[in-house]
């Protein structure tokens, strides 16, 4: 028992004097000198430090391994803190375009912030040039787009069509509008130039009505409707319906039978509602009765509003209207000259007969 305890310690011993070599040991490549620097590791475990050598390496005693060297104090110390020289890490390479790129975003933002939407996108295509160009690059592109069509949009709002088709031209040439954009550009553009040509017309018309044209007034009117019925032109038409009537009521009042017969032959064309016209067809007849009159007797007042002498007969003893036959009748019957006759017929009040006023007249 004795003896096998004796073997067991010396078994031990020996494993102990083993011990440091087999420690001591690491992993590592050697280079062509047979030596390396020693990794982090091996440092951290205290089993090297700096650069040595393995299997002797460098070393001109033909030591061959790191507890050889480390039995020679001199030479051991000098060479395991022998270092390779350390390489510096590169700099990082900087993309000079990407930078510009950057630079010209920022100030296309701060244009388009402040509504310089045209500028903006010249700053924008500039990344395009450079072709770095990304999502928010033709994100900035489109919203630029989208609000000069607004501005096309407030312009036409307050009829400067100049300023609106130059907004719109810009959208439909630019090359990167989106064809959405150009269909409405398209649309709104043809909306002005419709505008633009009922402007033009109704130009027209108002010289046409200030020369009292009333004719032609009223054609340009309905040719402007053909390409837009709007409230414009629709306040337009009814104010010139109402000098029409005013200036054929003055007309007649100035015993201008001509042009009053006009007016109000264009009167009873154009109105719809049957008792105005048929109030208009009466006036005719009542400035072609007074024509004759006027023309055949070479008077310049008569009374229609059936007050006179001749009224009277006419209407109460023949109940028929005067004609051209009956003032020719008259005409034939009275002596050269009889101008006071015929303006007495024509306009004594029938009531001042009845009550025996101008009996002597008469």
């Amino acid at each position: 028992m004795r003896k096998h305890f004796q073997l067991f310690i010396s078994s031990l011993c020996c494993l102990f004097l083993l011990l440091p070599s087999t420690v001591s040991a690491h992993s590592g490549r050697t280079d062509s000198n047979g030596g390396h620097n020693c990794s982090e590791k091996s440092i951290a475990k205290g089993l090297c430090s700096g650069y040595h050598y393995h299997n002797g390496g460098g070393s001109s005693s033909g030591g061959s391994s790191s507890s050889d060297s480390s039995s020679n104090s001199g030479s051991s110390s000098s060479t395991s803190t022998k270092s390779a020289p350390s390489t510096p890490a590169p700099a990082p390479k900087i993309d000079e375009k990407q930078v510009r790129a950057n630079e010209h975003y920022k100030t296309a933002n701060d244009l388009y912030n402040s509504a310089d939407y045209q500028a903006a996108i010249i700053e924008l295509e500039k990344i395009y040039e450079l072709k770095k160009n990304d999502s928010r690059t033709d994100t900035l592109v489109q919203k630029s787009v989208s609000a000069i069509y607004e501005l096309a949009k407030t312009a036409f709002r307050k009829e400067d069509n100049s300023t609106a088709k130059d907004h719109l031209a810009y959208i439909q040439d630019y090359q990167r509008s989106s064809d959405q954009i150009k269909q409405k550009a398209k649309a709104l553009l043809e909306q002005i130039k419709e505008n633009e040509k009922v402007i033009s017309i109704l130009s027209k018309a108002t010289t046409s009505r200030n020369e009292k044209n009333y004719e032609e007034t009223l054609t340009f009117i309905q040719e402007a409707q053909k390409i837009k019925d709007t409230k414009e032109i629709k306040s337009f038409y009814n104010e010139t319906v109402e000098a029409l009537i005013n200036d054929a009521e003055a007309a007649y009042q100035k015993k201008q039978y001509k042009q009053a017969n006009k007016f109000y032959k264009l009167l009873v064309k154009i109105v719809d509602n049957p008792k105005v016209k048929a109030q208009y067809q009466t006036t005719l007849q009542q400035i072609k009765d007074e024509q004759i009159i006027q023309e055949s007797f070479e008077i310049n007042t008569t009374d229609f509003e059936g007050k006179s002498l001749f009224n009277h007969i006419m209407e109460e003893e023949n109940e028929t209207p005067y004609s051209e036959n009956v003032v020719n009748f008259l005409e034939s019957s009275l002596e050269e000259e009889a101008t006071d006759a015929m303006n007495f017929i024509y306009n004594v009040n029938i009531k001042e007969l009845f009550k025996g006023g101008k009996k002597d007249a008469a």
